[in-house]
């Protein structure tokens, strides 16, 4: 049982404790309840209240131990086999961050999956950090989970590779593997009133935005003469695989699937009806009242605006970059070059967004304020190896890793994406780009 199983069986006490108060507050508010039934409740509460404290000190136990691997990952000191002066436990490059994790990764891959096997050859290679880290790592049947320390920088690294990442999509973690959020569905009102006369009642409605994790996978083929060596460039090069081939599916997945088959719902889909655009732009004109128009459905809906961006192809920012007035012949976004900006928000692009919706060149653009979209993480990426696995690559060929010589190394991460308010995001579907 690793440390976010034991976390989830926190959560769990912890509501089989507000059930069992919840309870007591019924009986003691029932003017019929008996006094044995209410010191059976208060049993019930004592009893869940112990089982919670338990767990809480199993889980706070596990934390330390976890923090102590951490520490040790960077202040174990160790002698290199052929002797000379020790070399401390960290990457020589100490501005490769997440390169220890790829050298991990390799390490693994060239040792079979064999966590131990993988720390001694890292221990002999002089990452003596590396290697206490990996040890502490939880092993299993499903591969092995890298420590949350190294995680937690990769995740931090993927930020730039995840456009909805980039733009200020709030983060945060769910350890219990299921996060519920309040929102307030519909506002209280307020209005002015006569002298004396009584105020209007109004409430307002709150309903629950439900995440749960989603479970990305990503196969990274590494050739095998690159794991015969334990350089730091090396874990930079498999650091960076797992970040690009990870970063891509998340881009797709964040901005337009559509929640099924284990998918998370994009924005694509969070987007309300009105929300949801379909625009021929056939002249400048044309464009700038969708582009506006898609900004003023988000604003008038009373989103904060705390964070706005764009997320297009870099095709279409090329496009509206280059696009200029017929009359004057001046550009009519020349803020796009100047600032990478658009009306004033931020723009990011992706491959992952299409460009041949309806059979043709129409594409999408989405308008969000990221401060409003939330993803929940599991701060954990579990890697399992194989050398006689197959893979189908970019182009839709069966690759064989045997073949190859290749092995393939599955990177697999859980998380789940929602908006605070469905308001804040808009999509347009670009079409006729004849100008």
């Amino acid at each position: 049982m690793d440390i976010n199983d034991l976390r989830r069986k926190r959560k769990e006490a912890a509501e089989a404790m507000k059930a069992k108060a919840e309870a007591i507050a019924a009986l003691e508010a029932d003017e019929n309840a008996t006094d044995e039934a209410i010191a059976a409740a208060h049993a019930e509460f004592d009893t869940a209240k112990a089982a919670f404290n338990t767990v809480k000190e199993t889980v706070a136990r596990a934390e330390d131990v976890e923090q102590a691997l951490a520490d040790s990952a960077t202040s174990e000191i160790n002698t290199p086999p052929s002797g000379g002066s020790p070399l401390p436990g960290t990457v020589a490059k100490a501005d490769d961050k997440g390169a220890d994790t790829g050298l991990m990764v390799a390490a693994l891959a060239n040792c079979g999956g064999d966590r131990d096997k993988a720390a001694a050859q890292l221990e002999d290679a002089g990452h003596s950090g590396i290697s206490a880290a990996l040890s502490g790592a939880t092993a299993g049947a499903g591969g092995v989970l890298i420590p949350r320390p190294q995680t937690d920088v990769l995740i931090e690294l993927l930020k730039p590779k995840v456009v909805v990442r980039k733009l200020g999509a709030v983060s945060h973690d769910m350890p219990a593997g299921k996060l519920r959020n309040g929102r307030v569905a519909s506002a209280p009102t307020a209005g002015y009133i006569g002298e004396n006369a009584p105020i209007v009642e109004s409430e307002p409605t709150f309903d629950n935005v439900d995440q749960d994790f989603k479970t990305l996978t990503a196969l990274v083929p590494i050739g095998n003469a690159l794991l015969s060596f334990a350089s730091p460039s090396v874990g930079t090069l498999v650091r960076n695989l797992l970040l690009d081939y990870s970063g891509l599916r998340a881009d797709l997945a964040f901005l337009r699937s559509d929640g099924t088959g284990g998918t998370p719902k994009g924005l694509r889909h969070w987007c309300l009806p009105g929300h949801l655009l379909t625009e021929a732009l056939a002249t400048p004109a044309a464009v700038e009242a969708a582009l506006r128009k898609m900004v003023s459905i988000v604003d008038d809906a009373n989103v904060p605006m705390l964070n706005p961006g764009w997320a297009m192809r870099a095709s279409t920012k090329h496009f509206l970059a280059s696009l200029r007035d017929p009359n004057s012949g001046a550009k009519i976004y020349p803020s796009i070059d100047a600032s990478n900006t658009l009306h004033g928000y931020p723009i990011e692009t992706t491959s992952q967004i299409p460009n041949n919706l309806g059979g043709g060149a129409d594409t999408e653009i989405t308008f969000a304020d990221f401060s409003e979209i939330m993803i929940g993480d599991a701060q954990e990426i579990r890697i399992a190896s194989s050398t006689e696995a197959a893979f189908v690559d970019t182009n839709g060929d069966t690759i064989s890793a045997f073949q190859r010589d290749l092995t393939l190394m599955r990177a697999v991460s859980r998380h789940d994406l929602a908006p605070v308010h469905d308001e804040a995001i808009s999509v347009l579907t670009a079409t006729g780009w004849g100008l």
